[in-house]
């Protein structure tokens, strides 16, 4: 529950804040996936820099905010989901185009 509203004084650091999260988390999926797609060790480091500074930002936020209880476990939830999904669909996309790159493999050539 929120304890109280964020002060006018925050409003600013509130908001910039929460852009930064939209923002770094955009960026740490891009940088992970141009790691993985192109095997370069300096784009998986610099995903993990932003994911450092991604952290951070839902700290100031959280805290800005005054969150409390269940609403600074849903930003423990979010941040946890940013550096996770990035990962899951990459998996996801890998499988499936592995299973693509098997089946037109196959005589006959026809895809179901």
């Amino acid at each position: 529950m929120l304890i109280e509203p964020v002060a006018l004084s925050d409003f600013f650091l509130s908001f910039f804040s929460a852009a930064l999260i939209i923002l770094l988390a955009t960026v740490y999926a891009a940088l992970y996936a141009w790691s993985k797609i192109s095997g370069r060790r300096a784009f998986g480091i610099a995903a993990w820099l932003i994911y450092a500074a991604l952290l951070i930002c839902v700290g100031v936020f959280s805290y800005v905010n005054h969150f409390n209880d269940y609403w600074l476990l849903l930003s423990l939830l979010m941040v946890l989901g940013y550096g996770w999904m990035p990962r899951l669909i990459w998996k996801l996309c890998a499988a499936t185009h592995d299973d693509e790159t098997h089946h037109s493999h196959q005589s006959g050539g026809h895809h179901d």
